[in-house]
């Protein structure tokens, strides 16, 4: 559904477009085009569109929906003044205007589903299957008598059970975790695709495990010591 604007409102949308396209044309530019240019110019434009934005912004009721994202990516509230100093939300802005429902955020699809990670360990010889539970407080992880609830970067559970398996691991797989929780929240992301994921960061555990250098470890089962 549009925006039903007023007179006012129409002409401070056509200003804020009349601003980015600016902008646009300028971003457009090869680096030795925009060199060319005054950067002190595009400044005062990109402030011009930014004020213009929050004026409309702050006129329209109920308030724009915009994405999580963008407010998280700005680090400040809509209502801030300089919140529009950027083209992303202005973009969404005026993607409102045109459907309120332009900026909805996708519907996260795979709460509840149940994810596997099947690596390689030295201690099997084989491909040791992981059961991972996504759930709104993160990854629940399973594996053969133990089911532990994981944080939404799996942790401190998955780390817990791959070292409890003697299996070596990347040093930010934790990090990874935490970006497909998030990443298949926020984009909507289908099982498939979270799978996907999870298979790569499996292969990426299994290589890791695979290349740990056992030929130079030391026999555990022998006593050491200088007189060994």
């Amino acid at each position: 559904m549009q925006v039903e604007l007023s007179p006012e409102q129409k002409n401070i949308r056509k200003q804020i477009e009349e601003k980015l396209d600016v902008i646009m044309h300028f971003l457009n530019l090869t680096r030795e085009e925009r060199q060319k240019q005054s950067y002190e110019k595009i400044e005062k434009v990109y402030a011009e569109m930014g004020m213009a934005a929050h004026k409309l912004h702050m006129t329209l009721d109920p308030k724009p929906k915009l994405q999580r994202e963008t407010v998280r990516l700005r680090g400040m509230k809509p209502e801030h003044p300089e919140f529009y100093h950027h083209i992303r939300p202005v973009e969404e802005l005026l993607n409102y205007l045109d459907d309120t429902h332009a900026n909805d955020e996708p519907v996260d699809q795979t709460l509840g589903e149940t994810f596997y990670l099947d690596v390689f360990t030295r201690k099997w010889g084989h491909l040791d299957r992981y059961t991972l539970l996504r759930n709104e407080e993160g990854w629940l992880i399973k594996h053969m008598s133990q089911s532990e609830q994981g944080g939404r970067d799996a942790e401190p559970i998955l780390s817990y059970v791959l070292r409890h398996d003697h299996v070596s691991y990347p040093r930010n797989l934790s990090s990874i975790m935490e970006d497909i929780w998030y990443r298949a929240a926020d984009e909507g992301l289908s099982r498939d695709e979270v799978q996907g994921m999870l298979k790569e960061v499996s292969e990426w555990i299994s290589m890791t495990e695979q290349n740990y250098p056992s030929h130079i470890a030391l026999n555990k089962n022998k006593q050491k010591g200088f007189f060994s």
